[in-house]
């Protein structure tokens, strides 16, 4: 039958019946392709979009940023603004920065993934393995009990597979409650057509307050569960780009649900702004936007 795994003497037969997983959003990186000018994080920094640069919080003298080409889910990279190349290069605050927020990072990390454990690492220059070695930055790689390890290529290797924009959204919100933002959290949600808002008993997008311990995503899906009668899909991240303290936002997909909603022009003007947020996250095939 053409589901039957292939025999045991094809040198393509995975081992210990393995299960592949694609992952797509690696075949910029394995396959090469024409190389950026410049430093990517000194670009990413100095850009205006913090969303599509995947910068998730701005200190003062660095910033955290995610890997676009993840060992694993939530694989992300503490970074000086300063463009080093190593440790003894780098001044002597900045690297006590670099220090104090591991803690938060890693609770938070923590807190949105549920991983049982993390690889932290720096590669200092080209021949110690550094991608990137004419500026310094911390690898932190979540891990879970049978996930992938360091080398995907590897047989009997697996990866646990999310859309790097949903990891993004979990991320950046827990790490922004870490850091001292806003605890509740606005909920974008939009229909298929992506024409309509959801909106609470006042008229108002949705919002949550933060519950100790519990990530701010799994609490949104339940809100917007309860009030529609459906599953949601989390889309991304619909608040502001910069990186800093603020209300965290994020878009979420309900399919012919129940609840109260409103069309676009119902909305007020700081609601629509976050809703077209929300509405640009659609997929093709999510409906029109």
């Amino acid at each position: 039958m053409a589901d039957d795994p292939a025999p045991a003497t094809s040198p393509y037969a995975p081992a210990d019946h393995t299960e592949r997983l694609w992952t797509p959003w690696r075949m910029g990186y394995v396959g090469g392709g024409v190389k950026e000018a410049g430093c990517i994080f000194c670009n990413r920094l100095a850009a205006d979009d913090d969303v599509a640069s995947l910068i998730l919080w701005r200190a003062t003298r660095s910033f955290v940023i995610m890997n676009l080409f993840p060992y694993n889910t939530g694989h992300v990279m503490l970074v000086p603004n300063t463009h080093v190349p190593g440790p003894e290069d780098t001044e002597p605050e900045t690297l006590a920065e670099l220090a104090t927020m591991r803690r938060p990072l890693l609770r938070a990390l923590r807190r949105a993934l549920s991983c049982d454990g993390f690889n932290l690492g720096v590669n200092v220059g080209a021949f110690a393995g550094a991608g990137v070695a004419e500026h310094l930055h911390e690898h932190v790689v979540p891990r879970w009990a049978g996930d992938a390890n360091f080398m995907p290529i590897l047989a009997a290797t697996m990866v646990l597979p999310e859309l790097i924009p949903v990891t993004y959204a979990k991320l950046r919100a827990e790490l922004a409650r870490e850091m001292g933002s806003l605890p509740a959290v606005t909920l974008a949600v939009v229909d298929e057509t992506g024409e309509r808002a959801l909106v609470g008993k006042n008229g108002r997008l949705l919002t949550v307050e933060a519950i100790a311990g519990r990530p701010s995503w799994r609490t949104a899906v339940d809100a917007v569960r309860e009030t529609t009668g459906r599953e949601p899909t989390l889309l991304g991240w619909a608040g502001t780009t910069p990186a800093r303290r603020g209300a965290a936002v994020l878009a979420f997909l309900a399919r012919g649900a129940g609840g109260s909603w409103l069309s676009l022009d119902g909305l007020r003007a700081d609601e629509m702004e976050i809703v077209t947020r929300a509405r640009a996250l659609l997929e093709p095939g999510d409906g029109p936007r």
